[in-house]
């Protein structure tokens, strides 16, 4: 096989279907990962993960899905990115971290586990909503606060860090953000974690009144009256 240099067109990928193996010179996919792909050979690629680049290897073409990409050259040293906007990047990360989190509560099945699964899809929907573009700035500012305020509650929920955001829903950077500034967006974040737990508390009382349902509505349907 002769292997060649990709196009700058195809210089990122992400993970569509996992791919487990024991060859040493085949990289270990799973979904949702984002590779940079460095030769092409036929129907494989070579590349490597981007979360830990001490992951190299080949792995087949069709089980990762090409994006836009910036790509920034030092030297001989080459780096790509995802060309999305940061809100879906966001997302994105969000809801790998927590389905790693939400696979683990599933044993349990209790509260957190219902609450979960509502906000994260609320989030894939979002996250498709942004992604098609059709939508105008205003309203992309309006879900972008939205977004950031679900996410900043599941967080919390979860007892991750909790990220001080600007008006908008922009991180914020604690080294180039006056003092006071800061404090006073970390107050205006913990106020909209206390509005949203609100609002998630009766999504969630909701669906708990519905799915407790399920089981008599089965039992009437097996024995009519």
């Amino acid at each position: 096989m002769v292997w060649q240099a990709t196009e700058a067109t195809h210089k990122y990928a992400v993970v569509v279907y996992n791919y487990e193996h024991s060859d040493p010179m085949r990289l270990r996919l799973h979904v949702g990962d984002t590779l940079q792909i460095l030769e092409q050979c036929q129907d494989w690629y070579r590349g490597l993960n981007i979360k830990n680049k001490t992951e190299k290897g080949i792995f087949p073409k069709s089980y990762v899905h090409i994006k836009e990409a910036l790509i920034d050259r030092s030297g001989t040293y080459e780096t790509v990115q995802a060309k999305e906007l940061p809100i879906v990047q966001e997302i994105t990360s969000v809801l790998r971290e927590w389905g790693n989190i939400w696979k683990k509560q599933y044993i349990n099945n209790g509260v957190e586990f219902e609450m979960l699964k509502v906000m994260m899809l609320e989030l894939i929907d979002c996250r498709k909503l942004i992604m098609s573009r059709k939508i105008t700035m205003d309203e992309l500012k309006e879900l972008q606060q939205r977004v950031t305020t679900k996410i900043d509650y599941g967080n919390d929920l979860l007892g991750l860090d909790l990220v001080v955001r600007d008006e908008v829903g922009n991180v914020l950077n604690p080294e180039t953000t006056g003092t006071i500034k800061f404090y006073r967006q970390h107050e205006l974040a913990v106020q909209r974690i206390q509005k949203e737990s609100v609002s998630m508390s009766s999504i969630l009382l909701t669906v708990i009144q519905w799915n407790s349902s399920i089981p008599a509505i089965m039992k009437d349907e097996k024995n009519p009256i």
